[in-house]
């Protein structure tokens, strides 16, 4: 797969803003679709709404692993939805969300769709303002001074070492890596 070619176009309506790199041009409005298949395949699709699995309660979680809906509200217990607003709220909030966050990132428009898709999946796990906070100087620190061999490796430390969610962060992690990678 060409990982220049390798998004999804969110809506109908583009901005003729343009992100441009030696190596792509791309509308600002996409969404790396490897990094939208990871988040699919290590959040799973539940349409009926659960508690999160690392603390047993909040926050609730529906989809594919959405915490809130459309109008920013935290969903309840017992709320069910379809899989087109499954997959409709998934996107809705990459580009809302995440995407503003992540493109703040220095170097950002350097970074390949599969890089970029690496860390939008990193991000949908861990939250969207990750660079530069609290918790996170290591990936911070390797973005910024674009050690990018690094990044695999250092994806790998946040994972809650000694949680029940370990091992599946860490496959997760090791796939982040991959993708990156390529």
């Amino acid at each position: 797969m060409d990982s220049r070619r390798s998004y999804v176009r969110m809506g109908e309506n583009f901005s003729s803003k343009k992100v441009t790199n030696s190596t792509l041009t791309v509308d600002k409005d996409v969404v790396p679709a490897a990094g939208v298949e990871l988040i699919k395949e290590f959040e799973g699709c539940h349409l009926e709404a659960y508690p999160d699995p690392l603390t047993g309660g909040l926050p609730i979680t529906i989809g594919w692993g959405s915490t809130r809906d459309q109008n920013g509200k935290p969903f309840k217990l017992g709320t069910k939805i379809s899989q087109q607003t499954a997959d409709d709220l998934l996107i809705s909030q990459i580009r809302k969300q995440f995407l503003p966050a992540l493109t703040r990132i220095p170097y950002w428009e350097d970074m390949n769709m599969n890089q970029r898709g690496a860390l939008l999946s990193f991000a949908y796990n861990l939250g969207a303002n990750f660079y530069g906070s609290s918790g996170f100087n290591t990936i911070t620190r390797t973005l910024k001074n674009q050690n990018w061999n690094d990044v695999p490796k250092v994806l790998e430390m946040y994972r809650n070492p000694g949680s029940n969610v370990e091992a599946g962060l860490l496959r997760r992690r090791k796939a982040e890596g991959k993708l990156w990678r390529s």
